[in-house]
This record gives structure tokens, sequence and C-alpha cells, in this order.
């Protein structure tokens, strides 16, 4: 994926973030449900609570980089296409 969606509006400020990618897989919820929750209008998951602790940022770095299609961002981060990779 070259560029992410855009950032979706239930997102609580703060570093993690997910995009309007989101397709509601519930993947990141399963692996840090502290930290995600649903928005059925939109069928996408959002990021409720920043991490608080160390043990919860390990598990949002977990669900972002395990995300089938890397709709979870962290904010400044340029995502790199292949071919800058």
């Amino acid at each position: 994926m070259d560029q992410p969606g855009n950032r979706l509006p239930k997102n609580v400020e703060g570093k993690y973030y997910t995009t309007d990618d989101c397709n509601g897989c519930a993947y990141c919820a399963s692996v840090a449900p502290d930290n995600f929750d649903f928005d059925k209008p939109s069928n996408s998951y959002y990021v409720s609570k920043q991490p608080g602790d160390p043990n919860e940022e390990e598990l949002v770095d977990e669900a972002l980089s395990d995300c089938p299609i890397d709709a979870i961002q962290i904010e400044g981060n340029k995502v790199l296409s292949t071919e800058e990779e």
C-alpha cells in the first residue's frame, strides 16, 4: 500500500490511529481490546485509548504490524512503497 487512507474521526488524539482503509476484520481488537473499539456505522475499528503503559504499547504495535490491510498508522510515519523499501 503506497499511501495510508484518511484518519478516522473517532480516533482519540495521540500517536496511533486507524484509517478509512479499515475493513472491520477485528484483528486489532483481538490483540489490544483495551485500545480499539468498533464503529458500527462505518464498519471500522478506531483507537479508543492510546497505550498507557509498555505492555499496551507492545500490543498496539503488534496490531499495527500484523494488520492485514495496514489500516493502523503512527502519526508522522511515512509509509514506504515497495520501490522505496
